[in-house]
């Protein structure tokens, strides 16, 4: 066996280990998704020297490494950025690959517009009077007074935690593949967590942010009367919608359903003729080397698809299913990083006892705000009541 058959070999090793005690704390299809993001990254550092997080061997090692240091209860000696809550601050380097990493697979984490925060509240003006024009006057003349509307979009920080867990050997092996795992954890978690709370935060129990489904500011269209279904979205219900939406807002807003339900809307069709036609040039331009790609376009305008946003199974009158939006003008989150990482031997994850087992579990913490900045730079979609 050559070098390159062993590295292969150890490789398969750890991301089926990885993979096998990962789903048995979360879905096995979000541990999936994590093993599809450090192939990416392994086939990008492959072809071009360094992977997309941005993150080197070197770097990505001594992160393994400061882990593998960190005894319950105890912070290692050597560790320069840690702090007195019990674990210590993830290097900027790799924080900021994490982040990069979440952009590839998160829509709010890529779109959206951050801002950092030194403290858990940032209060954030924001503009909601109409078109801001100014007067003309003549010569010796006063000006009237300009009226500018104002309001505070206020970021309240929260705390996220992810725990996961994984063998004693493999953390103790400190390599660029574990530390590759644990990067696209945090990074998948974290992009998850963020759409899930940007487009849907308010509109169920448990939710510390509004969103955009769940905010009363945000503009609602609702479908004309007897369109009841999800699947009643169509061409013209687009064009209204896009309608809805202020000029300035448009230039890099896109529409946002649940995979099933733009299923159901791209089969439509008028005579025999899709509402929205199979044969879309523009989405060459649109594709990315990496990150969530576009699955379709409407009147110009990309579609993506989250998990996040209702199933088609939940069709129901007055429901809040789609949205039309410019997410970087519509949704501000706030970064109060950055990362801590804390690790437990003793702990009982998923129902299973860590010592027992020699398990260690690996706690990412952060805190983030999410909160809607323009309200008028998204339009809701939802169903008609009869």
């Amino acid at each position: 066996m050559n070098k390159d058959e062993m590295t292969k070999a150890f490789r398969d090793v750890v991301d089926e280990a990885l993979e096998k005690s990962i789903s048995e704390v979360i879905a096995p299809e979000a541990a999936k998704a994590v093993k599809a993001h450090v192939e990416k990254m392994r086939e990008s550092r492959e072809l071009g020297g360094k992977d997309f997080s941005g993150v080197d061997d070197e770097q990505k090692v001594a992160f393994v490494k400061d882990l593998k240091q960190i005894a319950r209860g105890e912070k290692a000696a050597l560790l320069e950025n840690n702090d007195s809550t019990g674990g210590y601050l993830v290097p900027s380097e790799v924080y900021a690959g994490i982040k990069r990493i979440a952009a590839t697979v998160g829509l709010v984490a890529r779109d959206a517009t951050f801002f950092p925060m030194s403290s858990d509240q940032l209060d954030i003006p924001r503009y909601t009077g109409s078109a801001l024009q100014g007067e003309y006057i003549g010569e010796d003349e006063e000006t009237t007074e300009t009226s500018v509307s104002f309001e505070d979009a206020r970021l309240l920080t929260k705390t996220w935690i992810l725990v996961i867990r994984l063998g004693n050997t493999l953390i103790n092996d400190a390599n660029v593949d574990v530390a590759d795992w644990l990067m696209g954890l945090a990074a998948e978690g974290m992009a998850y967590r963020l759409d899930r709370e940007g487009f849907m935060g308010g509109s169920y129990a448990g939710s510390p942010f509004v969103g955009l489904l769940g905010s009363s500011d945000v503009t609602v269209h609702t479908l004309a009367a007897g369109s009841t279904s999800f699947d009643d979205f169509g061409i013209v219900e687009a064009s209204d919608a896009i309608g809805a939406m202020p000029t300035a807002a448009l230039n890099d807003a896109a529409f946002y359903f649940n995979r099933t339900v733009w299923a159901k809307i791209r089969s439509r069709s008028t005579s025999g003729v899709f509402e929205f036609g199979q044969y879309q040039p523009m989405l060459a331009t649109l594709r990315r080397e990496n990150g969530i790609q576009p699955v379709g376009e409407i009147l110009g305008y990309p579609v993506f698809t989250t998990d996040v946003l209702p199933l088609f199974s939940t069709s129901a009158v007055s429901t809040k299913f789609g949205a039309f939006a410019n997410l970087r003008q519509a949704l501000y989150v706030g970064d109060r990083g950055p990362m801590e990482v804390a690790k437990s031997d003793s702990a009982t994850v998923g129902g299973k006892n860590l010592f027992l087992a020699n398990q260690v579990a690996i706690r990412f913490l952060h805190r983030h705000a999410i909160a809607i900045g323009l309200p008028s730079a998204a339009v809701v979609i939802k169903t008609n009541a009869s």
